[in-house]
């Protein structure tokens, strides 16, 4: 069956679905969007009718189990739903954020038995309820010795993600993937995106990025995000020693250093 999309959150659904960098806009669109909800206490009339959803209201929905783990089915519009239902149902439409919300804690499905849709679990439901799905960003809590270098192993599908990113994203001007390893956090290296963009809403970038990392292959995970530029402990390394990925290194000026 062909997925026409009905709607912006599924315009913005397809394109995740086929590049990590469009993720991040996804999850934005999620929050001004609606869930479309069988209602299986409403009562049945012709079609798919939709019920209001008033102050105590009890939601009635039958979960659907996926690898022996039970999930809330929710769809991205109303023919979505249809499409799966054989019988007269009523349904509710509800913020997608609100609907997380109440559901706090339950894994989700979007689009059962469609050709694009997604599985949100409880951790990822509680980072985008708490500002910070896909991760954020390094700080070294006092001196320590690390180690830093090129990557043994290139994410090259990382740089590429992250680059049709950063194509979208104005106030970032430079970053670097190198390989990180704190001996007092870590058993073992794993992979450090750095960014120089100092005029960015960095929490929310850094969580940006993290989203765009999940949907890509890491030769060695996890990976870490931060700032450049600021004075901080890496700057010296990123700046002065290591070639970005993305964007050009600073022109040096004739007699300065």
């Amino acid at each position: 069956m062909t997925f026409d999309p009905q709607n912006h959150l599924e315009r913005s659904l397809m394109r995740a679905a086929k590049d990590p960098a469009a993720r991040p806009q996804f999850y934005r669109d999620l929050a001004e969007s609606d869930f479309y909800i069988v209602q299986h206490d409403a009562p049945p009339r012709d079609g798919a009718s939709q019920t209001t959803l008033e102050e105590g209201t009890t939601l009635q929905i039958a979960p659907l189990e996926i690898e022996g783990k039970e999930h809330l089915p929710v769809f991205s519009s109303l023919p979505r739903l249809e499409a799966v239902v054989d019988r007269q149902v009523g349904y509710i439409a509800i913020n997608a954020l609100e609907f997380m919300k109440i559901t706090r804690g339950a894994e989700l499905v979007l689009n059962p038995g469609s050709e694009y849709g997604k599985i949100f679990t409880a951790a990822e439901i509680a980072g985008i309820l708490d500002g910070g799905a896909g991760g954020g960003s390094y700080v070294t809590q006092r001196e320590t010795r690390v180690m830093l270098g090129k990557p043994a192993r290139y994410p090259q599908e990382l740089a590429d993600a992250l680059t049709r990113f950063f194509e979208r994203r104005k106030e970032v001007r430079r970053a670097w993937i190198a390989m990180f390893h704190n001996p007092d956090r870590d058993e073992k290296p794993h992979t450090l995106v750095a960014v120089d963009a100092s005029d960015a809403d960095w929490p929310r970038l850094a969580a940006d990025i993290g989203i765009v990392a999940q949907g890509v292959a890491i030769p060695d995970p996890p990976v870490d995000v931060i700032a450049v530029g600021n004075g901080g402990s890496f700057d010296g390394y990123f700046l002065k020693e290591a070639a970005p990925f993305y964007g050009q290194p600073r022109k040096k000026i004739l007699g300065l250093f």
